[in-house]
């Protein structure tokens, strides 16, 4: 008897010392762009891009107040949509899931929701060709991370590979999508709390302006995930420093939203240039838990070229949440 009391306040107190270990989140992006033009007024030029993947990941208390992600599985399909060459008459579909019948299912699904939201595009496309692969692990870890306790990420493994089901088992079209997961999450590595707050626990005024940020290093390492051509044509140069400007949006009893925003038009590369970018964290009250961290970042040329990279790393609490 004393021996099932002895077990069972250890467990209550390990429950009570580590109220996160079985908590599960969900990080996902979506990249996405497109540009319409003329190439010596004559030559029309149509490119589409889209990219996204989502995992779903445990997490575990880890040294120094550190939260340990590791990967516990993929919730849908991850894909990249794209024209091929400049004409815009080819589509490539590649696309990868745990489980192919899934796979397929959203795949169709997919591209007929982008036809019918891309007229633009899909009206000129003449070839569809798809590029399933398998989903397959190298190395002793799936995907994993750290986020420290100033909410920095870092120490990450990447051993997800997507596969091309059939021969050749090259196609000689980008797929880097879960190591370009992982370079993201780099992006929200800048404090979100003021300077003379205890973070993260504040307390906190109702705005202040975060620190200097220059994203180069970032963008450029996403850059050359994306695409073959980027690795010798294309360096990404922030020409100066930008700000996120933040404010406490929510504050209750269970938890605090905190936003920053800013609108710099910061110039990147040949006329591009970052027109916006939020940043939305969201903290559980009672001790300060993640729940969600989100990064918007638009990129556009004064044409209206570009678009945008969403980042979310997002608990996941209930059933509902989890579809």
């Amino acid at each position: 008897m004393k021996k099932i009391f002895m077990v069972i306040s250890i467990f209550m107190l390990t429950s009570a010392l580590f109220p996160n270990r079985c908590l599960t989140y969900r990080l996902e992006y979506q990249i996405c762009g497109s540009a319409i033009s003329r190439l010596l007024l004559v030559i029309p030029i149509r490119v589409y891009y889209d990219a996204s993947a989502a995992i779903d990941l445990k997490v575990c208390p880890g040294p120094d107040g550190a939260a340990v992600f590791t990967y516990a599985g993929i919730p849908r399909s991850a894909y990249i949509i794209r024209t091929l060459g400049f004409s815009g008459k080819t589509l490539a579909l590649l696309s990868v899931d745990q489980d192919e019948d899934d796979g397929k299912i959203f795949i169709d699904q997919l591209l007929l929701q982008w036809q019918k939201q891309t007229p633009e595009f899909s009206e000129r496309v003449k070839t569809i060709k798809k590029f399933p692969h398998q989903l397959t692990t190298t190395g002793p870890e799936a995907f994993a991370f750290e986020r420290d306790g100033q909410g920095y990420y870092n120490n990450f493994t990447v051993g997800l590979e997507p596969r091309y089901k059939y021969h050749p088992a090259q196609i000689g079209i980008y797929f880097k999508i879960f190591p370009t997961l992982a370079v993201l999450l780099k992006l929200l590595n800048h404090s979100f709390t003021p300077g003379q707050a205890s973070a993260p626990f504040g307390p906190f005024p109702a705005e202040w302006t975060g620190d200097e940020l220059d994203f180069s290093d970032s963008l450029n390492r996403v850059a050359v995930l994306l695409e073959k051509i980027v690795r010798s044509k294309v360096t990404v140069k922030q020409k100066y420093p930008l700000r996120l400007h933040f404010r406490i949006a929510a504050n209750n009893s269970e938890e605090m939203e905190i936003c920053g925003e800013s609108y710099p038009d910061v110039p990147l590369w040949k006329g591009f240039m970052i027109r916006e970018i939020f940043r939305r964290v969201r903290l559980r009250q009672a001790d300060r838990a993640l729940l969600a961290d989100e990064l918007w970042m638009g990129v556009r040329n004064s044409k209206g070229q570009g678009g945008f990279c969403r980042l979310q790393l997002k608990m996941i609490e209930s059933e509902e949440d989890k579809k």
